[in-house]
């Protein structure tokens, strides 16, 4: 009997050895083998991961080369002046190779259009042609009339400009009258106010819609005398030098707006005006724009007044 009670009394110490005191749940020291409290909330003092720190690129050790050139397109844009676009296909030697520098400069009748590429030397790539394809604008602003090679990295082409590519001073400005015919201020600004009511009054001018969805209409005063504009009803137009449109394209993005691109006064009494729609295009942009357009605008004079009609529009 005794031997039994001492085994029964041995069995009850090994029991209570196994349970933690006061009957609460043991706490592991370990906390990666505990289960998380999907309820408790998140600290900011919790660990967290740290990204592994990106491997710095070894600027000096990039291989500098020509890009392969496939063909070239020139585009001529249908404004006055005209602007004249080169869009280059071509493609890379891997898949570390990426595009560099484009230089562009002029050589008598000859554009030479360079375009490198640049990879980093030591690199293992995929062995695979890649494509590009760029848009380059020419510097065609004063060209005279004449025939012009393109050459991009060997591949050539052609253009024509058939009359002098600039635009002809309207009268009042510092650069003199157009002709010997030296209008008085009143005529041009009655000139002035006829041709933008046309184009933005009466939205006649090709491509309004470009146009409709600014906040404001931005006027360049190249080729007039700013102190000659009218104001028009209902029409936020700004008067900005082509220093200060650029700045704006710079700051803000590209955008278009009108230039009056040319005038002749064929007699004192009958006056040909050009307004256009352009894009002022940032600094940093390589977006190529076909969109615009404008009109001339043959105006005779009536009694005391002038009347006009449109004799030529263009849409880019």
């Amino acid at each position: 009997m005794k031997q039994k009670t001492m085994l029964l009394f041995l069995l009850l110490l090994a029991l209570a050895a196994c349970s933690p005191s006061g009957g609460e749940p043991a706490v592991s020291d370990n906390p990666a083998t505990e289960t998380p409290d999907m309820d408790a909330p998140v600290s900011s003092d919790d660990p967290t991961a740290t990204p592994p720190a990106e491997e710095p690129v070894d600027l000096e050790n990039v291989t500098i080369d020509d890009a392969t050139v496939e063909s070239i397109q020139i585009m001529i844009l249908e404004s006055f002046p005209v602007q004249v676009h080169v869009n280059v296909t071509g493609y890379l030697g891997d898949g570390c190779t990426t595009l560099g520098n484009i230089e562009t400069t002029q050589e008598s009748d000859t554009f030479l259009v360079n375009i490198t590429t640049q990879r980093p030397t030591e690199a293992l790539c995929t062995q695979q042609l890649v494509g590009f394809e760029e848009n380059v604008a020419l510097d065609v602003q004063g060209l005279p009339a004449g025939t012009y090679t393109v050459d991009v990295n060997g591949v050539t082409d052609t253009f024509t400009l058939d009359v002098d590519n600039m635009a002809q001073p309207l009268p009042g400005t510092n650069d003199g009258p157009v002709s010997e015919l030296d209008l008085p201020d009143e005529d041009v600004a009655d000139l002035l106010r006829l041709t933008l009511e046309k184009a933005l009054v009466d939205q006649e001018i090709p491509d309004y819609a470009l146009l409709a969805d600014q906040p404001e209409i931005v006027l360049s005063t190249e080729n007039i005398d700013p102190a000659l504009l009218p104001e028009l009803d209902g029409v936020n137009l700004v008067a900005m030098s082509p220093e200060e449109i650029q700045a704006k394209a710079d700051a803000e993005g590209d955008f278009p707006y009108l230039r009056f691109q040319g005038f002749t006064a064929v007699s004192p009494d009958e006056v040909n005006v050009s307004l256009g729609s352009s894009w002022a295009i940032a600094a940093d942009s390589d977006m190529i724009y076909l969109s615009g357009g404008g009109f001339t605008i043959n105006f005779t004079r009536m009694g005391d007044g002038w009347t006009g009609e449109v004799t030529e529009a263009w849409i880019s």
